[in-house]
């Protein structure tokens, strides 16, 4: 599938910024997703003082028949320290209508420690 020739890869290219809640609990800052037109992806946090993103993780995306879209990505868990006790891997059904998409999924914690947490239930909604 291209951009060019394809309506459902065309309706999720691009920038997007999304509020979530995991497990019913509203994030307290936003995530950028980049979605590319060759089904890869990039999760970025909050800018944090220095004008960087306080974290980034690559991913990957792929179409449905159902016209929705279904997206994997991995990235560090920021602790308000600056550390990072671990890494989020989130698995998330979009739905995209217009300028904006909503998403259901689950992601789970991998700690430093060796230890996982999860499975959460995870929601986000996103705007161009």
């Amino acid at each position: 599938m291209t951009a060019s020739t394809d309506t459902p890869v065309a309706g999720l290219v691009g920038t997007w910024t999304a509020t979530s809640a995991v497990d019913g609990v509203p994030s307290p800052y936003p995530t950028t997703f980049v979605f590319r037109s060759d089904h890869t992806m990039e999760a970025l946090g909050p800018c944090g003082p220095d004008g960087r993103p306080a974290f980034g993780g690559p991913g990957h995306w792929i179409p449905r028949p159902d016209g929705s879209f279904v997206y994997h990505v991995a990235h560090p868990l920021p602790d308000p320290e600056g550390g990072a006790p671990g890494t989020i891997h989130s698995i998330q059904q979009v739905w995209v209508s217009g300028n904006s998409h909503t998403s259901s999924g689950t992601a789970v914690l991998h700690r430093a420690d060796g230890s996982v947490a999860g499975a959460f239930t995870v929601t986000l909604e996103a705007a161009r």
